[in-house]
């Protein structure tokens, strides 16, 4: 008789826990309180990319000049993008729904609170008196919510978030985008991208923390010069309403006026609600300790994805899903590798870092992007690949770059991490010539003679 495996969230993580649950013979269930997709697929990860793909294309069109190119300057079209958003949502929930089905997995739209550590109750609705699951093992997916302080909250209109990104049927003539992560950084590109006057408040944490310090500092440098005007140091306080829209208080006082604010100061994980607690947890923080495999205290409850708390990113979500799924299933797979999960800001240039860049006998080697023949075929190549690696043998430990298509170079590295590769065998491979992917092993020759 196979496992019987309840999956609590239909986000990028719940589904891919799903998928691995599946394929091993497991009697899977995902339980979901909104369409398959979950916020991700459908208010904030989805949307806000197809917004930043328009960003990136409008940024390619008006650097057409550069590549010989001549013609009218496109401008902002959020009708269009609208449209582009909701096809692009519907075909791929769509096509996830399918490949589930196709593997047998119970889709389940409802609310799931633990009754106990074995038990959970559904509801369908307020007025529905739910109906009670039990299961061999659980797997929380629920994925994540955003942070605003009691001062700061979206109305919708003047003040907005993440979420509201597949209902900006207009933009602004100015904005303050408030939050120096990821989210913030690539919604201050994207609206200087669309001609939107831009301020952009960061705290005392500055612009990406955690991530590498130069490509952090290229992307602030690379923003300022087209426009964005940096604040950088205070927390925001509080928003006032205006007569022109909104002025964005900071500590000293200082108001930061503009038509509409944008919020990305944070987010936590969405388990207040599961009763956790009743199923012999404790959090702290929304979260609760896991194992390489996402198991909790209760062995038979996984966590997975931003369940488990920072870093909240779709692919690490998504890979420990994967394990979690698989070892629920009854198998041994290799455990979670938190060392080869890449993050990824996707303003352009985009930012990726891999690994870590830090620690006893690392040595950094800092390869141009100019170094790759691609680069010199794009209208704005600037940029460079930090690789990471152990001085005494050359293993490859970690690595970040600030360029176009950042993420994409950086994937080899990732591979190399996985398999413990030195600098000295990384190099000894070509990509195809000329494409960006060049890059990771040109940085791995120059680093290892």
């Amino acid at each position: 008789m196979s496992n019987q495996i309840i999956i609590i969230g239909g986000g990028p993580a719940g589904i891919e826990a799903a998928r691995a649950a599946a394929k091993n013979g497991a009697d899977t269930t995902i339980i979901s309180n909104s369409p398959l997709g979950g916020r991700a697929g459908w208010h904030s990860l989805m949307p806000s990319k197809v917004w930043l793909t328009a960003a990136d294309a409008l940024g390619l069109f008006r650097e057409g000049k550069l590549l010989g190119l001549a013609g009218e300057d496109p401008t902002a079209w959020p009708d269009g993008v609208m449209q582009r958003i909701k096809s692009v949502k519907g075909v791929w929930s769509g096509q996830q729904m399918e490949a589930l089905q196709a593997l047998g997995v119970k889709i389940v739209t409802g609310t799931a609170v633990f009754q106990s550590p074995t038990a959970i109750l559904v509801k369908k609705g307020e007025d529905d008196p739910g109906e009670t699951m039990t299961a061999d093992a659980f797997i929380v997916a629920t994925g994540s919510v955003p942070i605003f302080p009691p001062t700061m909250k979206p109305n919708g209109k003047t003040v907005i978030a993440p979420r509201f990104a597949s209902g900006l049927n207009a933009l602004p003539k100015s904005m303050v985008v408030v939050g120096g992560g990821a989210t913030g950084s690539e919604f201050a590109y994207l609206f200087n991208r669309m001609d939107v006057d831009m301020t952009w408040v960061v705290d005392q944490f500055g612009v990406l923390p955690g991530i590498d310090p130069d490509a952090s500092r290229f992307l602030k440098e690379t923003l300022a010069a087209r426009g964005v005007k940096l604040v950088e140091g205070q927390m925001a306080r509080r928003i006032d309403q205006t007569d022109g829209g909104i002025a964005v208080v900071l500590e000293d006082g200082a108001r930061c006026e503009a038509e509409m604010a944008f919020l990305a100061i944070g987010r936590k994980p969405d388990t207040a609600g599961l009763n956790l607690e009743a199923a012999g947890l404790t959090l702290e923080r929304g979260t609760a300790p896991v194992d390489e495999y996402g198991r909790s205290a209760q062995p038979h409850i996984y966590l997975a994805g931003d369940a488990t708390g920072d870093p909240m990113i779709a692919n690490r979500a998504m890979a420990q899903a994967w394990v979690a799924g698989q070892h629920a299933a009854g198998q041994t797979p290799p455990p979670f590798a938190p060392e080869t999960v890449i993050s990824a800001v996707y303003t352009e240039p985009q930012i990726a870092q891999v690994g870590r860049l830090t620690g006893d006998d690392v040595r950094i080697h800092t390869t141009d992007y100019g170094a790759g023949a691609k680069t010199h075929l794009l209208p704005a190549g600037a940029g460079f690949v930090k690789l990471a690696y152990e001085g005494e043998n050359g293993r490859i430990v970690g690595a970040a770059a600030i360029g176009p298509h950042a993420g994409d170079v950086l994937a080899p590295i990732a591979v190399a991490i996985q398999v413990g590769m030195t600098a000295q065998e990384l190099g000894r491979i070509y990509g195809a010539h000329p494409t960006l992917s060049e890059l990771a092993f040109t940085a791995a020759r120059q680093a290892w003679h």
